[in-house]
């Protein structure tokens, strides 16, 4: 028997708008990486995704803390973190009444005739830097950690 056309899956959704991450991204190495501070900012900037504004997300303090971050230094080192390992880029440098605005990588950056020019041109295809395999971040710093101490320190771990 035949399905219905309307039976679909988008109707699980409730009906509303759907926040897609590639499968091919959470099971990368960059993803699992990540602390929950890092995996917590994606959601928060993914409830200001709308599907055209890609490269105009703001992780400014004043627009996180009704979203539950504890502080700005904590928010400040999960995006350094999420910038790292490449899931997001900042697409324009803030400064005095400006904040930093930012583009999912596996998305492609979006135009805005309204808005001004971005520091990274809108494109026709993602940059997908989440694919490039990086150390691993040193959160307590906000720098990133070298191979060869996570190898000493494994290899310590494995001996004893």
């Amino acid at each position: 028997m035949g399905r219905k056309k309307t039976d679909n899956r988008w109707s699980d959704f409730g009906g509303g708008m759907t926040f897609v991450v590639p499968l091919d991204m959470l099971r990368c190495p960059n993803f699992t990486r990540l602390t929950p501070y890092g995996t917590k900012l994606i959601l928060d900037l993914a409830r200001q995704y709308t599907g055209l504004n890609n490269g105009y997300l703001c992780a400014s303090w004043s627009l996180m803390k009704d979203a539950g971050w504890g502080s700005p230094t904590t928010l400040c080192k999960a995006v350094n973190e999420c910038e790292h390992y490449g899931l997001i880029v900042r697409t324009q440098q803030g400064g005095l009444n400006k904040p930093n605005l930012h583009a999912f990588t596996w998305r492609r950056i979006d135009e805005k005739k309204d808005k001004p020019p971005l520091m990274i041109a809108p494109g026709i295809a993602p940059l997908n830097s989440w694919k490039e395999d990086k150390d691993l971040f040193n959160w307590a710093d906000g720098t990133r950690k070298s191979r060869k101490r996570i190898r000493r320190r494994e290899s310590a771990k494995r001996a004893a």
